[in-house]
């Protein structure tokens, strides 16, 4: 950028040890050296380092630092000669430590922290100036936002650049740096390489074979197995021991899946262990093969069941919208909900009702028809005819308790309205009382469905599930048409549920499945209430392009439904949401205003949610990215393959500084770690898929010039995110599309997946798999799933199984 017109630039374009003032230069006067010590101390080090001509010419250049800051104090004012005199300062002290570098007065760590210290300070300063310059020269003021402005929002890759600029000037940058920047830089040749196929697979040896356990498995374990992983040592706190005695195999699925790919990758048992023989690896899987993927799941059908539990705070304050028309969000205030072992906050075995409760729901209560009443339309909405105050109780008791009241609940409250009719004032009053005393009632405040008959399986009545069914598409109470269908015994039959099901999605609370289940599921709810910069040090991380982040990715899953997407555009898309804030933060141009839009992307950076800030923020440190919480979270959240946890004596992988210098030094010393027999063979899953994404700083902002190659366990060879996605979904759709499927069933049905629901997961994933595993189809084939319509009463004790 020419900024040529500012006098000022060929100052500051004057290095502080400048060469080629050649002019005999006085010695410091008092004046000058008090001023150097006090406002530029950094240039007064520089002089005292220098002797001969060198130091002649350093002091000629203090003098001229203290007339240059008189001139511009009284031409422009004392803060404007601060920032000039501030940045002169910053590039001295830049001298005199790699000075003390060269010297060998300080290492290299010493010296990179300190660097990087300074950096963050000169572009600060910077910012400063450039805000000066836009004032006092405004012909030039486009052109210098526009600057200022992207080193505001890419504050990583401007420290990055500036770091690797200031290493050539001082010639620091060694020969085997530059070729491995060069290297990653022009790394070319096809993203992905798919993993040579096996000719004959051997899969179809592990079918069809029957052993005797006793005789020819166990005796396997005990040579191979137990010495780590009895019930006396569990290393890496797998007891297989244990494990064995809970039977079926399936209730620990995850489990013996990862113990059959440990053995078959030949990690287990160690390479320093005696090895068994193939024929004993071909035994164990096959024996492992028939007892999970062979298993009949018919033995133990179970709809499952779902204790009484209370609305999650979100479901209360969209609850409370949809009776009173007015976004009052009461339950803001409430206590924070717990992700439950489902990994959702409607998880019901975190959404007990505690006495805490209580004084919350009745000041809500207060609060919420409060407000109401100041509001004429939302009050004459809610109180309807002031005559039928009965008829005003019973519509607001239907749509709050989720059903047709009773006779009796009615008589309830009207006998109450009746009582403090008597003693107030206004008709308003005593039908408020009403409204509250509905509001507490736990009838509202809990979900409970309709008893079954003990051990017996049922079908959900109508009314429970327009309940199901509403919680599930919007988090919030069924509305009168679901209510009429429900009343009316509609929901019994599949054609009409389903025209239901089309009539809720399209309408717009059906955005809860992005807002809060993909949000959930991903942990992009984070960004903002936990993960966020420092807005000192980053003043581009406003609390706006946090929810433009979070508003990013849930109307983006929200798409996928409504679109009936597959699930491979989850990863792999061509469009995103985007507002003007969010847009600058990925440097793409043409999108103005505030609300969110569907953008159609021009390169394949952003597509899917590996491209969206809020899933990157997720899956990095505060200050650094990190290739194995990425890779981790791949596994995990998204296959639903995570992988063991580390070993407890191995220590963490320190790594200093961020941007691409630190991610080129993790690189290698990941690759160091998985030289451990110990680590390999996670972090040959792991780390790859990391490596994938290493193209994009902690805040999802680009930053090229990153080895971002990865190889996986298979063969297969990707480069950057594009390469990652076509991997993935060529090598592991199916576990993409059985996560998504466990996922929402989970949420769907507010509890814990168990080992029989995977009967569940498999049905439906065997009528998707055809079609790609689409979103859409997906809601309804749960909607008709056997546990969403199904219901079953808790076991009679805690030694009750679940299949009795």
């Amino acid at each position: 950028m020419n900024k040529s017109k500012s006098s000022v630039r060929i100052i500051l374009g004057m290095v502080v040890l400048l060469l080629g003032l050649s002019s005999w230069a006085a010695p410091l006067d008092e004046e000058t050296k008090a001023f150097l010590k006090r406002r530029a101390p950094g240039v007064l080090a520089a002089i005292e380092m220098h002797e001969g001509e060198e130091l002649e010419e350093a002091r000629e250049r203090g003098i001229e630092l203290r007339e240059m800051f008189l001139e511009e104090k009284e031409e422009h004012g004392e803060e404007w000669a601060e920032v000039l005199v501030g940045l002169e300062n910053v590039e001295a002290e830049i001298e005199v430590l790699a000075w003390r570098f060269r010297e060998d007065k300080i290492g290299e760590d010493e010296g990179e922290v300190g660097l990087l210290r300074l950096l963050k300070k000169q572009i600060a300063l910077q910012n400063k100036m450039d805000r000066w310059e836009m004032k006092l020269f405004p012909e030039a003021a486009d052109e210098i936002e526009e600057e200022l402005d992207w080193r505001l929002k890419n504050p990583e890759v401007a420290l990055r650049e500036r770091f690797r600029e200031t290493l050539e000037d001082f010639g620091f940058v060694e020969e085997e740096d530059e070729e491995e920047e060069m290297e990653a830089e022009e790394v070319s040749g096809p993203v992905y390489t798919p993993a040579p196929k096996d000719e004959g697979e051997e899969n179809d040896e592990l079918h069809g074979i029957t052993f005797n356990y006793e005789k020819e498995i166990r005796p396997i374990l005990e040579e191979h197995c137990f010495d780590c992983h009895d019930n006396a040592s569990a290393k890496g706190d797998i007891d297989l021991e244990s494990a064995l005695t809970q039977t079926p195999l399936v209730r620990n699925r995850l489990l013996w899946e990862n113990v059959a790919e440990r053995v078959k990758m030949g990690d287990m048992p160690p390479k320093k262990k005696p090895q068994p023989a193939d024929s004993d690896r071909l035994k164990l899987r096959a024996w492992l093969a028939a007892e999970i993927e062979g298993f009949d799941y018919s033995k133990v059908r179970n709809p499952g069941y779902v204790p009484v539990r209370r609305l999650t705070r979100e479901e209360y304050n969209r609850t409370i919208r949809d009776l009173v028309g007015l976004d009052l969000r009461p339950a803001d205030d409430f206590s924070m909900d717990f992700s439950g072992t489902s990994g959702f906050s409607n998880s019901a075995n975190t959404l007990f009702l505690q006495t805490a409760h209580l004084d919350r729901y009745f000041t809500a209560a207060e609060g919420v028809i409060d407000e109401v009443r100041a509001d004429k339309k939302a009050w004459s909405y809610l109180a309807g005819n002031p005559e039928d105050a009965v008829g005003a109780v019973e519509r607001f008791m239907r749509r709050a308790h989720r059903r047709p009241p009773t006779d009796s609940e009615i008589k309830e409250i009207t006998d109450r309205y009746e009582v403090a009719l008597k003693t107030t004032k206004f008709q308003s009053d005593a039908l408020a009382l009403a409204f509250k005393t509905i509001l507490v009632s736990p009838k509202f405040l809990l979900r409970v469905e309709e008893a079954a008959e003990n051990g017996k399986d049922q079908v959900v009545s109508d009314s429970d599930f327009a309940t199901r069914l509403s919680y599930f598409l919007w988090a919030s109470t069924p509305d009168d048409k679901l209510l009429n269908a429900a009343a009316a015994g509609k929901l019994s039959n599949s054609a009409s549920r389903q025209a239901q099901i089309k009539r809720m999605l399209a309408d717009p609370r059906s955005l809860s499945l992005g807002e809060i289940f993909a949000a959930e599921w991903l942990s992009t709810d984070d960004v903002g209430p936990r993960i966020r910069k420092d807005p000192i040090d980053n003043p581009w991380c406003t609390e706006s392009l946090m929810a433009a982040m979070r508003a990013e990715t849930a109307y983006f899953f929200h798409s996928l439904v409504m679109d009936n997407a597959p699930v491979a555009r989850l990863i792999d898309s061509d469009y995103t949401f985007l507002n003007a804030e969010l847009a600058r933060h990925y440097r793409i141009e043409g999108v103005e205003g505030s609300a969110m839009r569907r953008v159609k992307l021009e390169t394949n950076q952003r597509g899917g949610v590996f491209g969206q800030a809020s899933v990157l923020a997720t899956t990095s440190f505060p200050d650094r990215t990190s290739p194995v919480v990425r890779g981790k979270w791949i596994l995990d959240t998204l296959l639903g393959t995570p992988p063991p946890p580390a070993p407890p004596d191995v220590p963490e992988i320190e790594v200093k500084g961020g941007g691409r210098r630190a991610a080129t030094s993790l690189r290698q010393k990941l690759e160091v770690h998985r030289e451990s027999p110990r680590c390999a063979g996670c972090h040959a899953q792991i780390d790859p898929l990391g490596f994938g994404l290493e193209s994009y700083a902690e805040f999802g902002q680009w930053r090229g010039g990153i080895d971002d190659r990865g190889t996986l366990p298979s063969g297969a060879k990707f480069r950057g995110p594009a390469g990652l996605k076509l991997a993935l979904i060529d090598e592991r759709l199916d576990d993409l599309g059985s996560q998504a499927i466990r996922k929402m069933l989970a949420y769907a049905l507010g509890r814990q997946l168990e080992f029989y629901d995977e009967a569940t997961v498999k049905e439906i994933a065997a009528k998707l798999k055809s079609t790609g595993y689409r979103f859409g189809d997906l809601v309804l084939a749960i909607t008709e799933s056997y546990p969403f319509t199904m219901k079953r009463l808790p076991p009679a004790s805690p030694g009750q199984s679940d299949e009795e």
